[in-house]
Parts: C-alpha cells; structure tokens; sequence
C-alpha cells in the first residue's frame, strides 16, 4: 500500500509539473511569404563568417516552428506546421512572427490569421520595412493583415532616417530601446543590454495609430496613447523621408524628431498582444538581430530575446488579470504531489 501511494505521488507530481512543462510557448515564424531565414539558425556576413548563433538556438525555453518549404526543417533545426498560413497551421501556435513579408497574403490566409487571432490569448508580431524600392509592398503587406484584424496600429508608407544614431549612413538607423515611461516591467526590456540598447533598424518604416474612424495619426515618441506601448525609437535626430509613392497619411516628408520604430498594442479584452515594428528580427537586409553593424556594436540578439520573453509575460499577465492569478505554480505543484503521502498517513 505504502508503495502505491509512493508511486501515485510521483505520477501526480511529474504529470501535473510534466504538463506544466509541456505548455511552453510555441513561436512559429512565417516564411511563406518570401522572408528570408537570415538569423534564425545562425547569422553570417556576406563572406559566411558567423557573427552570432540564431534565434532559434538562443532562446530555447520556447517551442520554434515555421510555415513554409518543409524542406527548410533539417537547415533550421524545426518542424514545419504547413506551407502556407491556415488554420491547422496556426492551431498550435501561441506566437506568430510575420517578418518583412514580400508576398501577398490570400483571402484564406488573411481569414485563418483572423480567427486565429479572435481565439485570444495570442501574440502577434507584424514586421515591415520602409518604403524604399519595393520596400512600399511589404508595408501593404503587413498592413493588409493588421486591416483585417481591427487594430490600430499601422506601418506608414514613409522611411525613417537619423543623421546621428546610425551605422555609417542615415538610413542604417541604430534604433535606441526606450520604453515609455508606463511600459509594464519595462526593465526586462533593458536587461543586460552592453551598448546603452542599441538595435540595427535597417532602413527602417515609421510606426503609425489608426484610430476608430480610420484616421491615421502619429505617434509621439514618448508614447502615450491608451494600450499602446512605444518600445523602440530614433533619436531626436529621426527625419521622415519620402521615397516612393503613394505618401505617407500620418506623417510629413522632411519632418524631425523622436519616431516611434517599434510599438505594441494591448488587448485585454482578448488577451492579445499586438507587436508592430518597421523592421523584422530575422531576415531582410540585415534584421534587428544583428550584433555589430559596420563597426557599431549593437544588442540585437539581447534586446529580441528580452523582448520575446517580455511579451510572453505580459500575455500571460493579462490572462492572470482575469483568473486572479495562476494557482499551479511550482509550490502548488509540490502540494499536489504530496497529497497522497499525507492521505495515506492518516490512514495507516
């Protein structure tokens, strides 16, 4: 009897804390859309030289998926969940990272990633770029998810550039990592950061706020609008530039500042995390990952990993809002556990 019940509080420990384990966030990134993998195996210069391991291999207390070519998997060291965006492939994914697409979204994938998104509890990052070459596709691209799903914030067709926070040239921006005073638990944002927050934004898009009647607006560097959260920025130096057509609807050509490269919106009603950079973390000519930039050493890989696992949390936060808080945490589990030790104390 005593080994029995022995037996019966290892299965409920392991079981219970086993699944707890098992529930890991599972980040899939799009690469059905033309993205480049660039960083997330590994990130080489163009002679191959490594410059730093991937994002996969970084951040390793989440599961990593992608939609795109199967045979990608062996190369990337993950599974592939389907070929294009549907619903079977997003029914597992917690967080969705849509970086730099250079492909239309079809009339199916916009609806999947719109129920999938609906479900709640989801994070979504949308990254685009500016509008230089056929840099204005990809902010279409981006935006024509971010229409669909009702949110308000947007990627301007417009480019940031900065005459003094830069990499050799004034379109090689060096995003400055400067949450907003009220971004909650903005210190894990700033973790470790070795540069004073530094982040490549290659030719960067401008982050825009469509309000409820469709009007588009700014942003103000310093933040400030309800729900949303301005995590990255020019310096003061910022200059709005107009490359190709059509024209930005928030912003104005040859104006400078403070802009806003990189912003989330918060949904509790959802539980809904929305992420909008004019940038992407991986892919592109040369993503956010990146740990030194000609000459400029950066904090690429400590800043997305910081900011991955600052979104998850804030998630999971808004989730808690609700349900009072979780109650399975590890000293719980102990308890559970132990239940069956003490029941079959009293009885003996």
């Amino acid at each position: 009897m005593r080994k029995a019940a022995i037996i019966l509080a290892v299965f409920v420990f392991f079981g219970v804390f086993g699944f707890a384990m098992a529930s890991a966030t599972t980040i899939g990134v799009d690469l059905s859309h033309g993205e480049s993998d660039k960083g997330l195996a590994v990130l080489t210069d163009k002679n191959g030289n490594v410059l730093a391991e991937g994002m996969i291999k970084t951040i390793t207390d989440v599961n990593w998926v992608y939609i795109g070519d199967p045979a990608l998997a062996d190369q990337l060291g993950i599974q592939s969940v389907g070929e294009k965006i549907t619903a079977d492939a997003l029914k597992d994914v917690d967080f969705l990272i849509i970086g730099q697409p250079s492909q239309p979204f079809s009339n199916d994938e916009i609806k999947a990633l719109e129920d999938w998104w609906n479900q709640g509890g989801k994070i979504l990052w949308v990254a685009a770029d500016s509008d230089y070459g056929d840099g204005k596709d990809r902010i279409d691209y981006a935006d024509s998810i971010l229409d669909a799903l009702g949110v308000h914030l947007r990627v301007d067709q417009a480019s940031v550039e900065d005459a003094t926070s830069n990499a050799g040239a004034g379109y090689r921006v060096v995003g400055l990592v400067n949450p907003e005073a009220n971004t909650p638990n903005k210190d894990m944002l700033t973790k470790d950061l070795k540069n004073g927050g530094k982040v490549l934004f290659h030719g960067p898009g401008v982050v825009a706020y469509v309000d409820d009647d469709g009007n588009w607006k700014p942003i103000p560097g310093g933040g400030g609008i309800e729900n949303v959260y301005v995590i990255v920025t020019s310096s003061g130096d910022g200059q709005i530039v107009e490359n190709t057509d059509p024209a930005a609807q928030a912003y104005t050509a040859g104006s400078t500042g403070q802009f806003p490269l990189m912003a989330v919106e918060v949904f509790p009603d959802k539980k809904n995390v929305l992420i909008v950079s004019g940038e992407t973390p991986y892919g592109g000519y040369e993503p956010m990952w990146s740990p030194t930039y000609h000459g400029v050493d950066l904090d690429g890989p400590q800043f997305v990993t910081n900011f991955i696992h600052w979104a998850i949390n804030l998630q999971q936060s808004l989730g808690k809002e609700e349900g009072g808080g979780s109650t399975c945490g590890p000293a719980a589990l102990v308890g559970l556990a132990l239940i069956p030790i003490a029941l079959y104390r009293r009885k003996r």
